[in-house]
């Protein structure tokens, strides 16, 4: 399997990038958010990558994280996902915003994002919510927000445990995105609060 492509960027478009590697030209197709973080053409860049065949033609996704790319798995495996509505989500939403929204069965976010709709933003919940929900979450966010994430998931267990509903404690979670906490302990009590006025 092609774990990841290193090399230098020879072009940089919104839908997909060209890298020199070893003498070869590989277009490498990108989520939309991928884009903007991209270095100029003429740097190194390492890509995460998915390698598929299309109507008997290779093509290479690529995203910046190994995270990113394990979701685009996931996404791929679904029936009715193919790799460009699966580009779409990764390329409008940050994967955590995605993840949550899965969780939280927000459909209408789901939906506001080009490509998607209602009945594709049902199946998305119906065949992620639980894999995610199962601790899969925890190998998909970014690296930067694993910290965060392990203490967010230690409360929502003991939430759901408390008898709340999955789309409850999601909302709470959303409540509290913005909040910085120093213990798992405050973080809990101050989700408590939120879920005793809802």
């Amino acid at each position: 399997m092609l774990w990841y492509v290193q090399g230098i960027l020879k072009e940089c478009h919104a839908e997909f990038i060209v890298i020199e590697v070893a003498g070869f030209a590989l277009q490498v197709w990108i989520p939309a958010s991928f884009y903007f973080e991209l270095p100029a053409p003429g740097e190194k860049v390492t890509v995460f990558t998915c390698f598929y065949i299309k109507d008997d033609e290779p093509v290479l996704y690529g995203f910046k994280e190994r995270q990113e790319r394990d979701f685009f798995r996931m996404l791929t495996a679904i029936s009715g996902i193919g790799p460009r509505a699966a580009l779409s989500l990764l390329g409008h939403l940050p994967l955590q915003q995605l993840s949550g929204a899965i969780m939280a069965e927000d459909t209408a976010m789901l939906t506001r994002i080009p490509g998607i709709g209602s009945k594709t933003a049902r199946r998305l919940v119906y065949e992620l919510k639980e894999k995610i929900t199962s601790g899969q979450l925890e190998h998909v966010l970014p690296a930067a927000a694993e910290k965060e994430t392990s203490a967010w998931l230690e409360v929502q267990q003991a939430l759901l445990a408390l008898g709340y509903s999955l789309p409850e404690v999601s909302r709470a979670g959303k409540a509290l995105e913005k909040e910085q906490f120093t213990a798992v302990e405050e973080l809990f009590k101050r989700a408590l609060s939120i879920l005793a006025r809802t």
